[in-house]
């Protein structure tokens, strides 16, 4: 959105990159939403709930769950880290990062206990503690030499512009990656609210007319998320790597999602004909839009999530989507994929709004 002679005009500031700031919080609130989903049926525990912190190996704990719970909070340790770093040393930004990072997972065991749908645990406070504790270990280990002041940071400055509205942008395509972690979306399809009125019924569609929707969701949803970052870098060298990485992380994701939330795990699930000619036809338009305007991508991009959004809500219920994950909704799995799907559905509304806000500050 950045660029020079026709630009967003946005304030890049000797103050610095606020990302890592942003990125602390957005992944705090989606770590709350995991852990209190679903905010209802709130009473007074009982004294053995109360209990948790020193309660016996839990039975119904398994090896997935520990994994999980080590992983999830990696990243935090890791984001508390990176913000402590410009302020203190390694080691003191590592241990108060670590310390944070446990607490956090403290408070959110603190507050199942009066929630009838949860169970806290403290396998899931040990799991999570380490999992900060590593994060803030990478974090005193890499931060300066890759992230902060290291070649991460000069990568970014090279090859993206510089400003909070570049930032906020780089956050939306972060959460627009948490997406794909949403077994119930077809491929980029965000945007998806029928779930909020479940009296409206579906629309029937043919065989071939649901080909084409699949394939239309993927295309338009693509080119809108790769005109974003398009818009925010300084050469097609740039825009190609980043998008390129951008699509393979996606499609990771959308992988581990159908592997871990399917009975049986199928990592392929999302690859069918109608989101893999979406995908070449996304990218092909993508190529073709590369040479135009900042200004222009900007309008198509926006313009495209919109069409992808109302292609989506005007697409059948999958039955076989449903059905399998029907399996998951009362286990473990839960409160990650309602996460997920309201961050999904809210995604679309957001990255429009940026949009329209970034081509009305076109100069």
């Amino acid at each position: 959105m950045l660029s020079r002679g026709s630009a967003l005009h946005f304030a890049s500031g000797a103050r610095g990159s606020r990302l890592v700031h942003y990125l602390t919080i957005a992944y705090l609130l989606l770590v709350a939403y995991a852990s209190l989903y679903p905010f209802t049926g709130w009473h007074a525990p009982t004294p053995e709930v109360r209990e948790f912190l020193t309660a016996s190996w839990p039975h119904y704990i398994t090896w997935t769950d520990i994994v999980l719970n080590v992983l999830a909070y990696v990243p935090l340790g890791l984001l508390f880290c990176l913000v402590l770093l410009p302020r203190l040393p390694r080691l003191p930004a590592a241990v108060l990062a670590g310390i944070a990072g446990t607490g956090v997972s403290l408070g959110m065991e603190m507050l199942q206990v009066y929630l009838p749908a949860r169970i806290p645990s403290n396998v899931d406070l040990l799991c999570n503690g380490a999992g900060a504790i590593i994060g803030a270990a990478a974090g005193a280990w890499l931060g300066e030499r890759w992230v902060l002041s290291g070649e991460l940071r000069r990568m970014r400055e090279r090859w993206f512009e510089h400003g909070t509205a570049v930032d906020v942008c780089f956050l939306l395509l972060t959460l627009w990656l948490v997406t794909q972690l949403n077994a119930e979306i077809w491929l980029f399809g965000n945007g998806d609210v029928r779930y909020l009125f479940p009296e409206v019924t579906g629309v029937t569609y043919s065989a071939s007319s649901y080909l084409l929707l699949e394939g239309g969701v993927a295309a338009v949803n693509y080119l809108g998320v790769a005109l974003m970052l398009t818009a925010i870098s300084r050469s097609f060298r740039a825009a190609a790597a980043s998008l390129l990485l951008l699509t393979l992380m996606a499609l990771g994701l959308k992988s581990l999602a159908s592997a871990a939330l399917f009975i049986p795990g199928n990592p392929a699930l999302w690859l069918t004909p109608g989101s893999m000619w979406g995908l070449g036809i996304g990218f092909a338009l993508w190529m073709v839009l590369v040479p135009f305007p900042k200004p222009i991508q900007v309008v198509v991009a926006t313009t495209c999530l919109a069409i992808g959004m109302a292609l989506v809500n005007a697409a059948p219920e999958n039955p076989y989507v449903s059905a399998a994950l029907s399996v998951w909704q009362h286990g473990h799995y839960a409160s990650m994929t309602e996460m997920t799907r309201t961050l999904s559905s809210a995604w679309s509304f957001v990255a429009i709004a940026y949009l329209a806000y970034a081509g009305y500050r076109v100069r």
